[in-house]
């Protein structure tokens, strides 16, 4: 699905209650959700070695794909196309 991403962060650190180390770059954008009137506020976690958070650009379009659990197996941004004047 297509999505346009209007925040990001990286996340980094050590957990208070498991003692396990985390990293990962958070996505923030509005989508779908069961029982909401209107698009919700959602995000999306990413490997920051496959996608670092420099690459992630906000308010730009990108494709997105789940798999049947739910984690991210596809984000790429949208190719912007020219229009007949030589613009994006």
């Amino acid at each position: 699905m297509k999505i346009k991403v209007y925040g990001k962060a990286h996340l980094e650190g050590t957990s208070k209650k498991t003692g396990k180390s985390y990293n990962f770059n958070q996505v923030h954008y509005l989508g779908p959700a069961r029982g909401v009137e209107g698009m919700a506020a959602l995000t999306i976690s990413l490997d920051p070695a496959v996608h670092p958070i420099d690459s992630i650009r906000v308010n730009e379009d990108y494709i997105v794909e789940f798999d049947n659990r739910g984690y991210v197996v596809t984000f790429e941004p949208v190719e912007k196309k020219m229009n007949g004047s030589g613009k994006f």
